[in-house]
């Protein structure tokens, strides 16, 4: 699961017109590596200290103001399991969000079609998805695009919460409106357009990614979008027989129509089958995920910039 270091291995591109000296002054940039909810993410080389990160480049205009917020978001969220921010750069034109890089890339990659990841490995990574979602809502903040997609795989194989461009606060009982986050993980009270609580969404969305990592494919999949909500709004999909008694009661209680109904983060931490072995594993499970299906890692060395 190791190759060479991209910076070995990645060639810088040329310099563009779109990265402001502001930002090419300082970083070198060296490769697409995806878009988020609104701003393109690029690798970059920082010039003086060699560290490669992950620059988010959030385009500055009137319509997009409420997305500039994840840079807020990221600056008051420190949590092991949430992808930090080390500086912003504010130009005119943008912001530049420079953020570890976590050289796993996404989990999504880590999800084979047949069969998915077996539970044992799947019970670690959702012990970690878990517990970073609790500790948003302990801070006031609804994620609202949880998917495989957005988490990301450290070198040492744990879960980074990334893209936070959807997110919005709420206080206990708050009803939010509009719809947000990817419509195959949205839970039935957003595709309805109702309002709806932000906790109880990302707790669908968590039971939806979960069912993915353990079957290879999502519980709710039609090839139209008035099908898709359709299914959802009906709950309707099918429980892998090769999957434990004990997961399946989980998946089947977050996978509930009345958000009210749905057991909150600290009830899933609670779980017979979240709890298997958590006590008698270590603290840092060696056990890692399966390759990715793209291909193999690049593995890197991340330390904080001065």
């Amino acid at each position: 699961m190791h190759r060479e270091s991209s910076e070995n291995s990645v060639v810088a591109q040329e310099p563009s017109s779109c990265y402001e000296r502001a930002f090419t002054d300082h970083y070198c940039v060296l490769k697409d590596i995806g878009e988020g909810s609104f701003g393109q993410v690029v690798l970059a080389r920082h010039l003086l200290t060699g560290l490669e990160v992950a620059v988010k480049i959030l385009p500055k205009t009137e319509e997009d103001e409420p997305v500039l917020y994840e840079r807020n978001w990221l600056m008051a969220l420190e949590h092991p399991h949430v992808i930090q921010l080390f500086q912003v750069i504010e130009t005119v034109q943008n912001l530049y969000l420079i953020m570890e890089h976590a050289s796993g890339g996404q989990l999504r990659c880590y999800i084979p079609q047949a069969g998915g990841i077996p539970e044992d490995r799947v019970r670690r990574v959702f012990r970690e998805m878990v517990h970073v979602v609790h500790y948003c809502h302990e801070k006031g903040v609804a994620h609202l695009d949880l998917k495989p997609e957005n988490f990301v795989v450290d070198a040492k194989g744990h879960m980074k919460l990334i893209d936070f461009g959807l997110s919005m606060s709420f206080t206990p009982g708050q009803k939010l409106t509009g719809f947000r986050g990817t419509l195959p993980y949205s839970a039935p009270e957003m595709v309805q357009g109702k309002g709806f609580e932000g906790p109880p969404a990302d707790v669908w969305s968590l039971g939806v990614a979960l069912y993915f990592m353990l079957s290879g494919t999502r519980p709710f999949k039609r090839s139209t979008t008035e099908g898709l909500k359709k299914q959802i709004l009906e709950v309707s999909y099918s429980i892998p027989p090769h999957l434990s008694e004990e997961v399946s009661d989980l998946i089947q209680q977050i996978l509930t129509l009345d958000p009210k109904q749905r057991p909150t983060v600290e009830q899933i931490m609670r779980h017979p089958w979240l709890t298997q072995d958590e006590h008698s594993s270590p603290r840092h499970p060696s056990q890692p995920l399966p390759k990715p299906e793209t291909g193999l890692l690049t593995v890197y060395t991340v330390t904080l910039l001065d």
